[in-house]
């Protein structure tokens, strides 16, 4: 990016509360001060002053901008922190120190659309945009400089839309694809200028007014252009556009190879010196220098080297008072690579005249310079690495934190889900049996005998169901702020009991003998509720797959350790596609025809029971006929 379309960018920045930078003006509110007894009117001129030295005196803006911002935070005066913090953005950005003016530029949109300031959003959003033109990321500074436009456009802010659309101009005039509408921009920007009398904005366009005459082959109108705004800056006081035009106009006289463009950089410079604007021109002041070298003239070539000197010095101290961030930013910036070419030249003419111009002095200086920079470089980046590894173990442990968190979470809402499938499961056969039996009372297909016997039935069943239903009940309520394992002595034999008791009527429905094989005085450890839902379940699958008068065999042993309870019946077996699923969660498993419908959710549900109380669950087929399921848990 040219120097001169960086210069371009920067002078975008002169937008604010008015635009009518006057020198009068300065001389009142400057004579005015003392009297004002109100602090956040004192806010209000410290940066209106601000404003008005920002084209004239950089270093007199900086100055009033700071004592803003330290009066408003100091008083806690939101619009005179928000003007403070456009006004040490626009400071920064002609310093140069382009990521500290970004950095306020950022935190004035914030405080801007917090308070409802569109004119402030609008003005913030295009300072941005610049900002990113300069860095040379032209997409981000199209996203920004039309968000600046439609606030403008939306809220209707006619002259602050000028310093926009001139904005949109600079950065998209060298987009052949955007530059019609850039032009178009341009021509609005120059009616609005003019509607509203603003005469910092008509000398602004009228730069840009010059680039397309130039464009448009009408090169003596463009540099007569120049000259009048030149005249016209100087005569203000604007030092900033005197400086622009001046170098402007030295481009089109380099174009046109005339001797006179160095008269016209030269004069460029004595602008920038006279405003603060040095930083600016650190590459023009660095040709100059060459220049003067190539020609043989030293004592001209002193004068530009001791300028660039006293400009890296004071950009030297800007940066050791700015944050710590702009350390890193900075030292890949091209006004670094300036300083690094300059301090190479020193080096080439020390060897030659070291004598005479006493570069010996400005070398030691500026390696003394970059050693400090050197040191706090890599004091900021050990500080950022011990940072950075704290950071990195802080956040393990809270992930880690958050990891076992959610385990917790998915296992008490998995256990949930167990119970209430459990529920559905115990309650689904006396349920259905119910609803057969009344439905053939409603049918009076039945004799009275036969109904009465069905009627009895009935109650025995659903007395059956609601013991079952307290029991579960009162396991639940111990559960409900989670599971908690806390494994009780019971009677195997009595627990075997009352689950057959509760499915005598499936056994006595298919004539079942039930063979109950366990040692008197069995105990088991366990969760009663658990064990009695794998009792019920292994019972009732034995129950409905055993033929009619067939026999289903309850046994229990010991062995090394282990309470194993096997449950065997007499039916047509497991399909051995089947068997090693059975207690996974798998489909075919779940819906294949030896489980039945539900019965699979079951089993998975008791494999998980099992494993809760640290037992072990299995299945087989027998060996003549039937199958066997069995558990084992620890005594």
């Amino acid at each position: 990016m040219s120097c001169l379309h960086r210069i371009g960018l920067y002078a975008l920045l002169f937008i604010s509360q008015a635009l009518y930078a006057q020198h009068n003006d300065i001389i009142a509110i400057k004579n005015a001060l003392p009297r004002i007894t109100d602090s956040a009117n004192y806010a209000d001129a410290l940066n209106r002053l601000s404003t008005l030295y920002l084209p004239r005196q950089l270093d007199s803006s900086g100055i009033y901008a700071k004592r803003a911002k330290e009066l408003s935070e100091r008083i806690s005066y939101n619009k005179g922190q928000r003007d403070a913090l456009r006004g040490m953005g626009r400071y920064y950005a002609l310093r140069p120190h382009r990521y500290l003016s970004y950095l306020f530029y950022d935190n004035a949109l914030t405080a801007c659309r917090a308070a409802g300031d569109s004119a402030g959003v609008a003005v913030a959003l295009m300072n941005i945009g610049t900002f990113y033109q300069y860095q040379q990321k032209h997409e981000e500074a199209q996203r920004y400089i039309n968000r600046a436009l439609k606030v403008t456009w939306d809220m209707r802010l006619d002259s602050l839309r000028a310093w926009v659309l001139a904005s949109y101009y600079l950065i998209n005039e060298s987009d052949s694809v955007a530059l019609p509408v850039a032009q178009k921009g341009l021509r609005q920007a120059i009616s609005l200028a003019h509607r509203y009398h603003d005469e910092l904005g008509i000398l602004y366009t009228r730069l840009f007014a010059a680039n397309e005459q130039l464009r448009a082959g009408e090169i003596k109108k463009a540099e007569e252009n120049l000259k009048s705004v030149i005249a016209a800056a100087d005569s203000a006081g604007l030092n900033y556009i005197a400086m622009y035009a001046s170098l402007q106009l030295t481009g089109y006289r380099i174009w046109q190879q005339q001797p006179d463009s160095l008269q016209y950089q030269r004069q460029s410079v004595s602008y920038a010196v006279a405003g603060g604007y040095a930083g600016l021109m650190l590459p023009v002041i660095t040709s100059l220098y060459n220049r003067s070298l190539r020609s043989g003239n030293s004592p001209r070539a002193a004068g530009y080297s001791r300028l660039a000197l006293g400009v890296m010095m004071q950009q030297q101290e800007d940066m050791q008072a700015g944050e710590a961030d702009y350390l890193s930013y900075a030292f890949g910036d091209e006004w670094l690579d300036s300083l690094q070419q300059q301090n190479q030249s020193q080096k080439q003419q020390l060897a030659v005249n070291k004598a005479a111009n006493h570069f010996w002095y400005y070398q030691l200086l500026i390696i003394a310079a970059i050693a400090i920079l050197l040191v706090v470089l890599v004091t900021y980046f050990v500080r950022a690495y011990r940072l950075s590894r704290k950071n990195t173990a802080s956040m393990a442990a809270l992930q880690e934190e958050i990891r076992l968190g959610n385990n917790a979470l998915r296992d008490s809402d998995d256990f949930k889900n167990k119970l209430i499938s459990m529920i559905a499961h115990d309650f689904r056969t006396p349920l259905h049996n119910i609803v057969n039996i009344t439905g053939f009372i409603d049918e009076k297909s039945l004799t009275v005998r036969e109904a009465a016997n069905m009627i009895s039935e009935v109650e025995h069943t659903a007395a059956g169901t609601l013991v079952i239903f307290e029991e579960i009940l009162r396991w639940i309520r111990t559960q409900l702020s989670g599971f908690v394992y806390r494994p009780k002595i019971f009677r195997l034999e009595e627990m075997i009991s009352h689950t057959v008791k509760n499915l005598q009527h499936l056994v006595t429905g298919k004539e079942i003998r039930i063979v109950v094989d366990i040692p008197a005085n069995t105990t088991v450890a366990a969760d009663y509720e658990m064990l009695q839902f794998i009792h019920r379940n292994f019972l009732h699958n034995a129950i409905k797959f055993s033929p009619d008068q067939g026999a289903i065999t309850v046994k229990a042993t010991r062995k090394d350790g282990w309470l194993t309870v096997a449950f065997t019946d007499e039916g047509s077996g497991i399909d051995a596609a089947m068997l090693p699923h059975l207690f996974n969660w798998n489909r075919n498993a779940v819906e294949g025809e030896r489980a039945g419908k539900g019965a699979g959710l079951a089993l998975i549900i008791c494999k998980d029971f099992i494993d809760k109380m640290n037992g072990k669950i299995h299945a087989e087929n027998n060996a003549d006929e039937g199958s066997t399921f069995y558990y084992q848990l620890p005594e």
